[in-house]
């Protein structure tokens, strides 16, 4: 498989369970939406820790996308569980140093375009080849 986004050989990121950790109401409406527009299906969205913690336990996911600070916490340990489960990640946020003990495969600035998404699921996708 070569790399790339879109056409022939490309990862693909249609198709891919994309765990989603956001509290904020519209910016995981325009996520589910653009997500939707790429061919991924979201697993949530989930706003607060502990949904986002038990979701990361518990659901079916291929990667996840997570926003460091979920309603005021910090989501190190939804961070920590999808590490564990040895599952690509992308972190979004709107800055900060959030010092991890486990690396994120993108790290994604809000706001983020389209474009900037579509790479990051092809950069996920690309992690779990």
């Amino acid at each position: 498989m070569s790399e790339g986004f879109g056409g022939e050989g490309a990862f693909q990121v249609k198709g891919l369970r994309v765990l989603v950790a956001e509290d904020e109401v519209l910016v995981a409406m325009l996520l589910e939406e653009m997500l939707g527009d790429l061919g991924c299906l979201v697993v949530g969205p989930h706003a607060t820790l502990a949904d986002a913690l038990e979701a990361a336990r518990t659901d079916e996911f291929d990667v996840a996308l997570i926003d460091m600070n979920l309603a005021g916490e910090r989501a190190d340990p939804v961070v920590a569980e999808v590490a564990a489960r040895s599952v690509p990640f992308a972190i979004a946020s709107g800055g900060g140093n959030w010092d991890l003990p486990h690396q994120p495969a993108v790290m994604l600035n809000k706001p983020y375009t389209f474009a900037q998404l579509e790479e990051a699921m092809t950069l996920l996708a690309q992690s779990r080849a």
